[in-house]
């Protein structure tokens, strides 16, 4: 999306900005100019935190009208101890997020409260990357990709695959939008062109590939470690520790994260050069309680179907943590609609001056920010 309304940024210039600990009542309607031009004026990564999958969505949309750098951090849409993976391209996104914030890199991420109190897996972020001109290790490639969770077929036609043919890799990046076909020479990447699923044929030339994980948890160092810890500590799924262990990926890997990883959400990954923003704070708080409590719920109801060794619903390690505790003593900026006290910093943002549903009004508002520079087409 271009960012025609960029112009609106220089707005900021001379208007002060809230403090990095402090509530700043911004009207849903001017949320995503008041998080841009912060963003502009700090020149510092954000962690936004909405409280539904779907304000999340809106409010990338609304901060890509202003600015390029900007991500979602989607949501699992499975359900804990649903024994189903989520999607290839909902995991490649999240690991996508989580590595440009661990860059210095500014970046606006985005994420429902879902989101960011998920517990997250050890596996690693960083993603297969390698430019035109650049030289890896040939033979090594398939096993990079495969250890990112990626599958070979013969075939590549969706995310998450890669096959080979002689100096030829295939591969779909599990966030891209396209498939890729890497020509090499030797052990030098030659050529990169994105290729059609239908035809198989050569497309456009681009100059780089990065391939994010198509898997979020992944059979590795750390988790087969601690999946040997289970066998003796929790038996009573002796048998899912034993795939684990020996390095197996199965569909609904990701159920059983609970059980490999420590409490460690999205919030507990920045440092203090990131500045945390909790859109409608009390709304976000209620969301996280009702996550918490459907999870406990779940389990409630599951308990008696694990069988007789298997732990009560009670000790079964949530997938979902508490956002206040996440939260803790760190410094962040709420952002309720209205004010919520007297010392409370407010956004005011004057109208377009036009009527609603009335096409001549709006364009004659337009045409008045077009006149002065304001915005561009």
């Amino acid at each position: 999306m271009s960012a025609s309304l960029r112009p609106l940024l220089s707005a900021w210039r001379s208007a002060p900005l809230p403090d990095v600990d402090a509530t700043w009542a911004v009207p849903g309607h001017g949320r995503a100019f008041a998080l841009a031009g912060l963003f502009e004026g700090t020149g510092r990564s954000m962690l936004v935190v909405a409280p539904t999958e779907g304000d999340a969505e809106e409010l990338v949309d609304d901060l890509g009208l202003f600015i390029t750098d900007v991500v979602l951090a989607p949501a699992w849409e499975t359900l804990p101890f649903e024994h189903v993976s989520p999607n290839i391209a909902t995991m490649a996104s999240r690991a996508a997020a989580r590595d440009r914030l661990s860059k210095r890199d500014p970046v606006i991420v985005v994420a429902s409260v879902r989101s960011v109190i998920q517990r997250l897996s050890p596996s690693s972020v960083e993603p297969f990357r390698l430019g035109r001109g650049g030289e890896v290790e040939f033979v090594a490639i398939p096993r990079q990709l495969a250890e990112l969770g990626y599958q070979r077929t013969d075939r590549v036609e969706a995310r998450g695959e890669f096959a080979v043919r002689g100096g030829i890799i295939d591969v779909f990046p599990a966030q891209g939008a396209h498939p890729l076909r890497l020509d090499f020479w030797g052990d030098q990447l030659d050529e990169v062109r994105e290729f059609s699923v239908a035809t198989q044929r050569s497309l456009d030339e681009i100059a780089e590939v990065v391939a994010y994980p198509a898997r979020e948890v992944r059979p590795g160092e750390l988790l087969d470690g601690r999946a040997r810890d289970l066998l003796r500590t929790a038996p009573w799924a002796a048998s899912t520790w034993d795939r684990i262990a020996e390095g197996q990926l199965f569909p609904g890997i990701e159920s059983w994260l609970p059980w490999l990883a420590e409490e460690r959400c999205l919030i507990d990954e920045i440092d203090e050069w990131t500045q945390l923003v909790i859109v409608e704070p009390v709304r976000s708080l209620d969301r996280c309680r009702d996550l918490v409590k459907e999870e406990a719920e779940l389990a409630a109801a599951l308990a008696p179907t694990w069988g007789e060794a298997a732990p009560d619903a009670g000790d079964h390690p949530a997938l979902f943590l508490d956002l206040e505790k996440a939260i803790g003593l760190r410094p962040h900026l709420q952002m309720p609609v209205s004010p919520t006290g007297p010392s409370v910093q407010v956004l005011d943002i004057t109208s377009l001056d036009a009527t609603p549903g009335d096409a001549e009004s709006v364009a004659a508002g337009l045409n008045r920010l077009l006149a002065r520079g304001i915005i561009t087409v």
